[in-house]
């Protein structure tokens, strides 16, 4: 049996998850994996801290949150991100972490007819080979075999076609937070620029 919740509930969920966080919480990013609850105590290096605005999420709607204000902190030291934690105001307690995979997202420039491998954009600028594709219309699986300046050709034809201004995403999608790029060096500025929390289904 699968429980559903209905939409009022989600949102008051989500407006709870705020609140028991607090106002103003620290957001740190670390290499390496995450540890296996939030109680423990963090590994790796930490390579970036974030102080967020004193309200960070967007009033929830349709069961989700998106982030409000801006998101973004220096880089402490070299390194790879593997993980998130978001903490109290104070940093002392750990309310949340996921992991973090590399992945962009760009929007094609033109309609690919159905039955192409092949997208258009303005620019394919990061697009290298044998990265993964995700996007409306593009095949289950698919990968980049070849790009020029403003194409790429997937591993595999697209039945239904992609249509012009559709953001397809490129890199590994599987974390629970992406970022352009997950190599960091001191000094640079990290931003997050979208995040979107949902409740449990309806």
């Amino acid at each position: 049996m699968t429980i559903q919740l209905g939409t009022t509930l989600r949102n008051a969920l989500l407006a709870t998850y705020e609140s028991h966080i607090g106002t103003s919480p620290k957001r740190r990013y670390y290499t390496g994996t995450k540890p296996t609850v939030c109680s423990a105590s963090a590994t790796g290096t930490l390579v970036v801290e974030m102080t967020l605005p004193s309200d960070w999420m967007d009033a929830p709607s349709s069961g989700g949150a998106a982030k409000l204000g801006a998101w973004s902190g220096t880089v402490l030291a070299d390194g790879t991100v593997g993980y998130y934690r978001t903490y109290d105001s104070t940093g002392t307690t750990c309310h949340e972490q996921g992991t973090v995979t590399q992945a962009f997202g760009l929007a094609t420039s033109s309609t690919s007819a159905a039955g192409s491998n092949v997208l258009t954009f303005a620019a394919t600028t990061g697009v290298t080979a044998a990265m993964p594709i995700y996007g409306a219309g593009v095949p289950t699986g698919a990968t980049v075999v070849a790009t020029t300046s403003t194409t790429v050709t997937m591993s595999a034809v697209s039945v239904p076609g992609v249509g012009s201004g559709v953001t397809i995403t490129f890199g590994d999608y599987t974390g629970d937070e992406t970022m352009s790029a997950t190599a960091l060096t001191s000094g640079q500025t990290v931003t997050v620029d979208y995040r979107l929390l949902t409740a449990p289904g309806p």
